[in-house]
Parts: structure tokens; sequence; C-alpha cells
């Protein structure tokens, strides 16, 4: 079967802009996934404000925003009480002169499908080289972890193993779809659809919905096609994600519902009419039912979060776990018998349910219309996140030139976390959508401000259908860090040192690629303290971060929006006390792609996880200039004698730990 994830060639980024996509999700792939601002955009206003409601089309414009790199997927979800299914069109259709039963939209117990078009695909993300595209697999093979910390050897594998399929029972297919995505085995490649003894039923390995139809029905303003559902959506969701499946091009996502009820056939503007409660959706049709039929391999679900909050030990911070959620992003309490950690808030970070879970996304719930207030939230509550739970529409105010004037969770001067709870913030408060460049610049700014901009209106009045180049240019202008055209070295080979990356006042705080010969200064953050930033006492080369900062911070790298807000404020605060500043306003950010071109790491010795056998033909060679190497040789030793002399006076050896007591700071994934 041809896939669904069907993206339109214009939504093709360059080189520069897809390593800049890159690092902005290695930088937080530590952070727990609550404070992660993620772009988002509602479906309905963009890619169907012209009413046309057809699958094709449907497809076209959902795969080209999840190319473009929008993460959260706002629908609205209607339930046709004339023909007992969910549709995404806003009106019921009749059934006369079609199929006189109801559409078989996919779930159970109709069609137990894994996967919309091929087999089930691996639990682990598969290693790909460090190119756009395709992102080539190597072996069937992956790395330990996909986070690799300092001290791991980049050469040691692990096998990949099949994705757990659930199988079902008309007593137990929630308990069983709950599980199918927290645990891993090997599934054999003869599994096919087989009932037992106990009334259980294997799942099938292909989809048995109904195929898509490209014949509208025209009620009042819409044009609808039967099949429009669920389906639609998780089809393409599923070829997206076995299209990503590596660690290079994986991204997480979130799906959220709008809970509605379509309008009656004969009157397709009537929005208040209530529905029947004896013909509510049952069991076989809740909406987990159906998101399980297709994503369930890939879905991290509130069963899999309220067991791993139970014992952050044998979870998230498990002794085999080299990268663990940034533990200053949560509260945790001790067990009652002292054997571990809990908490009651966190949440994990993409580097846990990502990369080690090999879990793609998380549905939830947003609004539910008065009509459905009735319909079982309880019979999902197992597999989607219940409305509330994963997001916060905060109420902000913007000015005609998109700075947000109220709303945002930066203040200035107060770097407590607990001061600074943006948890889940979203808006779709942007301003002027006839205007890309003030649209775009409003979204960094509620970005930087901790909240996630939703997009709920079509850029300049054009569908991502037929006009994604403006999409693409919104999340490139959109884009927090790096500066227009950076990282500059990732569109040469050129074997120059032009391989680190600074903060540049000069131009805004954006990220700029620099030669690691200079001598800045250094930005470093306060070890338990994400938000506290400091610059260092001394100018140095690059290579010497290390040893730059005081002893209860680091060598950093904002690892967020608001993180490099915070690290921006701290910088400017830094200048105006300085009297006599040597050179430019540029400070060294902990990330380089020494080792590899285009691999943005964290650290100043740390190496490139994106592993293959021909790795060594786009290493960059640093060229340290003979004059330059003397004098690191003279620094070297003057070094060795001061340090010799202070540890005269004092025996105590200085331990440099990480941020939050690891070594390694995992970028990228």
């Amino acid at each position: 079967m041809d896939s669904s994830y069907v993206p339109d060639p214009s939504t093709e980024v360059s080189v520069t802009l897809y390593t800049a996509l890159l690092v902005r999700r290695d930088v937080a792939s530590r952070i727990p996934i609550n404070y992660v601002t993620a772009p988002g955009v509602d479906l309905t206003p963009v890619c169907f404000s012209d009413r046309r409601y057809e699958d094709a089309a449907a497809q076209q414009c959902l795969s080209n925003l999840l190319a473009l790199g929008f993460h959260r997927l706002i629908v609205d979800l209607y339930w046709d009480q004339s023909r007992q299914t969910w549709s995404l069109c806003p009106v019921e259709l009749s059934t006369q002169g079609n199929s006189t039963s109801p559409i078989n939209t996919g779930g159970y117990p109709s069609s137990l499908s894994t996967s919309s078009s091929s087999t089930s695909p691996s639990a682990t993300l598969t290693r790909a080289r460090v190119t756009r595209d395709t992102a080539e697999p190597l072996k069937r093979h992956i790395l330990r972890s996909s986070l690799i910390s300092a001290n791991d050897d980049v050469h040691q594998w692990g096998e990949i193993h099949a994705r757990q399929t659930s199988e079902f029972s008309s007593e137990s297919a929630a308990a069983s779809v709950t599980t199918a995505a927290l645990t891993v085995a090997t599934l054999s490649d003869d599994a096919s659809s087989s009932s037992s003894g106990d009334g259980s039923t294997a799942v099938s390995q292909t989809s048995s919905a109904a195929q898509p139809s490209q014949t509208g029905h025209q009620i009042g303003s819409y044009s609808c096609t039967e099949s429009i559902g669920i389906s639609t959506l998780t089809n393409v969701l599923a070829d997206y994600f076995q299209a990503t499946e590596n660690d290079l091009n994986a991204t997480f996502k979130y799906l959220e519902f709008n809970v509605r009820l379509a309008a009656p056939f004969d009157n397709p503007t009537d929005t208040t009419s209530p529905a029947d409660p004896e013909r509510l959706p049952t069991f076989g049709n809740f909406i987990s039912d159906l998101i399980n039929s297709t994503l369930s391999p890939y879905l991290y679900t509130p069963a899999a979060l309220r067991s791993e909050r139970a014992n952050l030990n044998q979870s998230w911070f498990a002794h085999d776990i080299d990268n663990p959620p940034a533990v200053e992003y949560m509260t945790t309490m001790p067990l009652d018998d002292g054997s571990g950690l809990y908490t009651l808030d966190g949440w994990p970070s993409e580097s846990i349910i990502m990369f080690l879970r090999a879990l793609r996304i998380l549905a939830g719930i947003g609004t539910v219309d008065p009509q459905m207030q009735q319909y079982n939230f309880d019979a999902d509550a197992e597999t989607i996140f219940l409305a509330g739970s994963v997001s916060s529409d905060i109420g902000t105010t913007l000015s005609f030139d998109g700075a947000v004037t109220n709303g945002c969770f930066y203040q200035p001067g107060n770097t407590s976390f607990s001061a600074v709870n943006s948890s889940w913030a979203i808006s779709s408060n942007l301003p002027n959508m006839t205007s890309l460049n003030t649209t775009a610049y409003a979204a960094l700014n509620l970005s930087s401000c901790g909240i996630s901009p939703i997009l709920d209106k079509p850029l300049l009045g054009s569908l991502a259908l037929g006009n994604s180049t403006a999409y693409l240019n919104y999340v490139r202008e959109s884009l927090w860090g790096w500066g227009v055209g950076e990282p500059s070295d990732s569109s040469t080979t050129a074997t120059t040192s032009r391989h680190c990356a600074v903060v540049n006042m000069n131009n805004d705080g954006l990220w700029e690629v620099a030669d690691c010969t200079d001598e800045n200064y250094f930005i470093c953050r306060r070890n338990d303290s994400p938000y506290e930033f400091t610059v260092s006492d001394d100018k140095a080369l690059y290579y010497q971060g290390d040893e730059a900062c005081d002893d209860d911070s680091s060598f950093a790298v904002p690892r967020t929006a608001l993180e490099n807000r915070y690290m921006i404020a701290a910088v400017r605060d830094w200048l105006s006390r300085q009297t006599d500043l040597d050179g430019a306003p540029v400070f060294w950010l902990s990330i380089n792609d020494v080792d590899r071109t285009d691999c943005w790491v964290s650290g100043v010795d740390a190496t490139c996880p994106y592993r293959n056998d021909d790795r060594d033909q786009g290493k960059p060679t640093v060229v340290i200039p003979t004059v330059a190497g003397v004098i690191v040789f003279l620094l070297a030793i003057l070094t060795i004698l001061v340090k010799c002399a202070a540890n005269r006076r004092n025996t105590r050896r200085r331990l440099k730990r990480g941020e939050g007591g690891w070594d390694y700071e995992g970028v990228p994934s």
C-alpha cells in the first residue's frame, strides 16, 4: 500500500535550517517535555478553512505540516450520530445512494491494526547518516543509548528488537493496549490473525479500514468524503513515524482532540442540537480504540506516566540511564521505604520517552462541546490524557507588532524555578496573519516566554496544502537561538576552526558560528537553577571551557527558548557593569561541531553520537595557527605551575561536576 505520508517537495528544508532544527531538538533532549515549547497548529483553519474535508487533501496538508516541523496538532473531531462514527467533517453525512452501513473507521474490534501500511516498526530508533532527505538508515543496530555520555564508547552496539504488538480480548482490550507501548518484545515475522481458546485475538499486521473515498458529499457549504476521520490522521502519522524512524529525523508529537458533535445533516449550521445519549460512542468506537488500532506502538500513555512517576529510581533515574531528565525541572520526594524517589508532577524528557523507549506521540483531550460532555472519557483515560493535562491556554496579550505585553513567564530579576512555572503553556494569540514577519516574530516571542505558539489561522490566507512555502518561512523565522543563515558551517566542508558557537550581543543575542581558537568569555549556568546564568571572569579559547566557570556552575548552552531569554538578560546585565570591555560582546556557548560538521554536541571534548562507517570523511580538521599553538602551550605550562602552588595551600582536589550531578549534558541525541 502506498504511504499516506506524502509531503510536497516544497517542504524540503535547507541543510542549514535542518541542522538548526536538529540542534533545537537535541539541546532540549533532557528537559521534561512539559517545559519544551513545541510549535503547534490547529488543523481546521490551516487545512480546512475552505470547508473541503477530503482525504487526499487532508493527507497532503498534514504531511506538509509534519515535514515542516510542527509538533502539536490540534484536531476538531466530530461524532456523527447518523453513521455512528468519528469524522473530521463538521456535519452528519447522508448514506442515501451510498453505503447503508456505518463506515469502518479502523478501530477495535472491526480493525485490529498496528500500522497503516507495513510491518511493525522497530522498538528503537535506527542510526542514520548526517544528511537531509531520507537520512539513510545504517545497519539494523543502534547505539546502546541514543544519547551518549562522555564516558561511553561510541562503538558499543545494542541489538534492535521489534515493537510489541498488543493482543486483545473482549475483557481486557484497554489493559492490553496500555502495556503495548511499554513493553518491547520480538514479533515473529509470520504473525497473523488467529483466535485462541481463551477468546483472545492476535493483531493483524495490515489495516482493514475502508479505503479513502475521493467522492465528497455537498452538505450546505461543506464538501466531505465519507471516510475522512481518525484513521486519516493516524495513517499519516504512522507512516511519518516509519519514514523518520532514526535518531536524526525522529521528533516527538502531540495530538490534541477537541471533541465536538457533528451538526445535523438537514441543518448543517446548527451547532447546538443535543446529542442522543443512546447514540454516543460505545466500546469499540471510543477515541482510544481508534488511536490504538494504528498508533499504539508509538503512543506514550497516562498509564505509563503514572507507573514511571511512582518510582523514579526504576524509571527515569535508573542506574543504567545515561541521560535522565533534568532533575531541576521537577519536584521529587522520597518513597516511604526510602528505596528511591517519586514525583507527582514530573514528566519524562525526550531522552527517555523517544530515544530510550522509542515512543513518538501522546494524545490528549482539548475542549469539549457541551453536547459531548456525556461522552465516556473514563474509557479513554488509560490511553489519552484528559482535558487540561497536556495543555494550558495562557491568556496572553500581544502588541500589533508581535511583542508579548502580558502573560510572559520571563520575570526580570527572578530566576526562581517555582516562580516560572510554564508547564504545558500554549497560546494561539498570534496577531496579523497577513504579515508573515509579524506572525513569526510573535511566535518567537511566545516561545521566549515559555509558551508554545499555536497557528489558528491560515498564513497569508493560504492553506498549508497550497502554500507550504509560507509555512516553511514561518518555521525558519520563528526559530529561537541561531541567527539568520546559522549555523554557517552547515553549507561548507572547509577544514577551518569555525566549529564553535557564540552568542553575539551585537546581533540581539543570536547564536553564530565562530573560530574555536578565538578568545571570548564563557556562558555559565548554576547547576541547580535552569534560569540562572553568569559570565566567566576571564577570556579563553573554547577548549578551556571546562575550567572557565565557578565551582557551583558549568559551561553551558541554553536548552529552551525561555532559558535563552534568561541567558541574554544575564549577559546584558553583565555588560552594563563593564567599564573597559575589550573586544566585541560575543560569548562562548557550550556547543560545537568539531568532531563532525553539522553534528553539534555540548561540551568541550564531546563526540558526535551519529556515527557510521564513513564518519571520518565528514570530520573537520581544526587548524590552530602556529603562534596560537605556542600561546596555548605557554598558558598550559603557566596553569600547571599555578595549580601546583595552589595545591600546596589546599590539598583538596576540585571536583568538576556537570549540571544536576551528571558529567555530560546530552547534545545531541
